[in-house]
């Protein structure tokens, strides 16, 4: 492969609401661009991961970011719905996996 060119793999990514993945991103320090129906995403280590709806277009090799953006959208996802019941989401853990729930 010449050297200019960069091997990528494609990797399913249900993410329904756009602007939940966009707060995801941003709160692991990653910058996103809208590009249409299409995010761009830049890690701090200058790699690109190209959101369309349904799937993810990344270097091959880094298939983990793509991990750590779904357990982050998670967490988004948890937060909205919490909030809209008065609830607030507490992680537990440094790896963000273990949250509590709490209503005051």
């Amino acid at each position: 492969m010449p050297c200019w060119m960069t091997a990528t793999t494609t990797v399913e990514l249900k993410a329904a609401d756009q602007t939940l993945l966009k707060q995801a991103a941003e709160r692991l320090g990653w910058t996103v661009f809208l590009e249409g129906a299409s995010l761009r995403i830049r890690t701090p280590d200058g790699i690109t991961l190209f959101v369309s709806p349904g799937s993810v277009v990344i270097p091959r090799g880094q298939e983990e970011l793509v991990e750590t953006l779904q357990r982050a959208y998670a967490h988004q996802i948890l937060d909205a719905v919490a909030s809209q019941f008065g609830w607030t989401v507490e992680s537990t853990d440094t790896l963000e996996s273990t949250f509590v729930l709490s209503k005051f």
